[in-house]
């Protein structure tokens, strides 16, 4: 799942990104701003992935607010003004929506950031976990393992245990796409901390989990082309 945020000062504008988002099953459009710095208030607390982001804006350019960005994240630029298009390349974005634009230039523009293409897939280098009482900060890569527990998942990471309110659906759309799987109906595990698959069971800092039939084939083909 790819998440992601739409900046623009036009709300006519966020309503379409959020109609044409709603369609395509790999996105999860966190939120929309019409103002840039609360924007980047939302960023400094949270990790995504993309950013549908306008240029023409009054407090500050689409590119200013690149230059401002804490971490390295995917950018699709949308404007209204063709003029900026090289520019918009020149930073490495990528794609430029052309406003206004359809569902299909939209679908063209987000495969591409499923597909890898352009600048690198930004993954997450960590993710805000919420325990009810605090919100903890956890390194992606320090993750192990996920455990669903009823109506809780156990983060299971290399500094310990942390259990958050949520399913292991919701839990699993935060973490990078190939370098986390669900192998069993209660577990997601982390690729690179696999220590080794014996007798259809994954075993993972002394737990040997067993591989669920209904995600065996999937799991061992991300497995296969797994490069962390």
């Amino acid at each position: 799942m790819i998440t992601c945020i739409a900046i623009d000062d036009e709300p006519n504008a966020l309503s379409v990104i959020e109609s044409l988002a709603a369609k395509v099953d790999f996105l999860d459009l966190k939120k929309t701003f019409v103002d840039p710095l609360k924007a980047m208030n939302y960023l400094e607390n949270n990790s995504i992935h993309l950013i549908f982001l306008d240029i023409n804006m009054p407090e500050i350019t689409g590119f200013d607010f690149l230059k401002l960005l804490p971490n390295e994240v995917n950018i699709i630029f949308t404007s209204a003004y063709s003029e900026y298009a090289l520019q918009g390349y020149e930073v490495n974005a990528i794609d430029y929506l052309l406003k206004p634009f359809d569902f299909p230039r939209f679908l063209q523009a987000v495969n591409k950031v499923k597909k890898g293409s352009g600048t690198p897939f930004a993954h997450p280098e960590f993710v805000f976990l919420n325990t009810g009482t605090s919100k903890k900060k956890v390194l992606v890569g320090d993750i192990l393992f996920l455990e669903s527990d009823g109506n809780y998942v156990n983060y299971y990471t290399n500094n310990g245990k942390i259990m958050v309110r949520s399913s292991i659906k919701d839990a699993t759309k935060g973490l990078p796409p190939k370098a986390f799987t669900q192998i069993q109906r209660s577990y997601v595990v982390a690729l690179k901390w696999i220590e080794k698959i014996e007798n259809n069971h994954v075993f993972i800092s002394e737990l040997e989990i067993p591989i669920g039939n209904t995600f065996k084939e999937e799991f061992l083909e991300l497995l296969k082309n797994f490069e962390g």
